[in-house]
């Protein structure tokens, strides 16, 4: 390619780009190819296998992870760059983030919701990523009325402790074992989540009666593969990668510069999983109500059914429905039909109108009004927006 050429003339000349990340994840790589395809460039092979490029090599942008692995080779990359980490960097590029307020107020509301009291934080500090959620969390509890003494801080072990599984395990479940219980634990990542998950399964503690664990980023191998399946906010990777390669195309076609703000992008959901499927609720009436729901919520049930299974009054239900969860009891059996029908629109192919039947509802019209009511989208649109696109296709 020719430097000085008009954005007309290189957009005849297949691009070339180079992806340099410090944090590696599949998804990220995926958004960038599918973009890459769109346009004809071509991903250059290099950083592969090693930090450097051929001097000379023509190369028309990077997309990069900026850390201590990559920070040298990316200060010194003279070509136009899009990156997607939180470090500060000494140049000015365009980035693209994922929205760490939103991840962790979505981790705040999951443990609210179900009822939990006290909170702690699982970090692995030298993880800048991992502080910025730490704090995000404590924010929204702490603006939800939990006081700070109900929240707690638990860092990762000292490197030295890591290369010795017992020394680490001590460590870990030392620092948990001094803390209340039912304990609702958000963890920086999901390595972090199932490691945890593997300790108090071997100590004989109970996930999630007595600790339950939420990741981030739904990394389906780590989750699925944890002793109890692992809770994950699923945070849009794969939009990642492509967004920031979106970007790239603007900045190499001059259509934004390296001032241009951040493009933020928020959570999907959480994927629900064992590890935090229960309820921290004291009230016997309401844990057997909930308990009822969960088992059947995708039969025709009415409130009626749940208020006669419980035994108490429909206002007695109610009254200890508000005061435990926050919420009635209809809209507890309304959440867990929606966050059915979420997953199986994003993750199936499955009709509108057979979802509808999964998920309690008679027809797809009354889903529609109840999923409309809450996300302000059509079951539909909902599937565009959030499903991949091997399945909207």
């Amino acid at each position: 390619m020719q430097r000085g050429s008009s954005p007309e003339e290189t957009e005849k000349v297949q691009r070339s780009i180079i992806i340099a990340l410090d944090w590696y994840d599949e998804r990220v790589v995926r958004g960038i190819y599918n973009y890459a395809k769109e346009k004809n460039w071509h991903i250059s092979p290099y950083l592969a296998s090693g930090r450097f490029v051929p001097h000379g090599w023509p190369g028309d942008g990077a997309i990069t992870c900026y850390g201590s692995e990559t920070a040298n080779y990316i200060d010194h990359l003279y070509m136009p760059v899009v990156d997607i980490s939180h470090l500060d960097m000494d140049r000015r590029v365009p980035r693209v983030r994922v929205d760490n307020d939103a991840i962790s107020a979505l981790a705040a509301e999951h443990f609210l919701s179900r009822g939990y009291k006290f909170f702690a934080f699982y970090s692995w500090p030298e993880i800048p990523v991992n502080t910025l959620r730490q704090i995000a969390f404590k924010k929204h509890l702490t603006e939800r009325g939990i006081p700070e003494s109900n929240i707690f801080d638990i860092p990762q072990s000292d490197p030295k402790l890591l290369r010795d599984w017992a020394k680490h395990q001590a460590d870990i479940l030392s620092k948990f074992s001094v803390l209340p219980r039912p304990l609702a634990v958000f963890a920086g990542q999901d390595n972090l989540g199932a490691t945890l998950i593997e300790m108090c399964v071997r100590a004989g503690i109970h996930v999630p009666e007595e600790i339950a664990v939420l990741g981030v980023d739904n990394s389906e191998l780590i989750c699925e593969g944890a002793p109890v399946p692992l809770s994950s906010i699923r945070t849009r990777l794969t939009q990642v990668g492509y967004l920031a390669a979106e970007q790239l195309d603007r900045l190499m076609n001059k259509k934004i510069n390296n001032r241009a703000a951040p493009v933020i992008i928020k959570p999907h959901e959480i994927v629900n999983r064992q590890s935090t499927d229960a309820l921290a609720i004291g009230h016997p009436a309401v844990a057997t109500a909930v308990r009822y729901i969960k088992n059947h919520f995708s039969e025709p049930i009415t409130i009626e059914d749940i208020v006669d299974y419980t035994g108490l009054s429909k206002r007695g239900l109610e009254k200890a429905f508000e005061k435990h969860l926050v919420r009635s009891p209809a809209s507890e059996l309304r959440r867990v039909r929606l966050d059915h029908a979420k997953r199986l629109l994003t993750e199936t192919n499955d009709k509108i109108e057979s979802i509808a039947y999964e998920c309690g509802y008679s027809n797809s019209s009354n889903l529609s009004c109840a999923f409309r009511r809450e996300t302000r989208m059509s079951p539909r649109a909902y599937r565009v927006k959030y499903s991949s696109p091997e399945l909207v296709a």
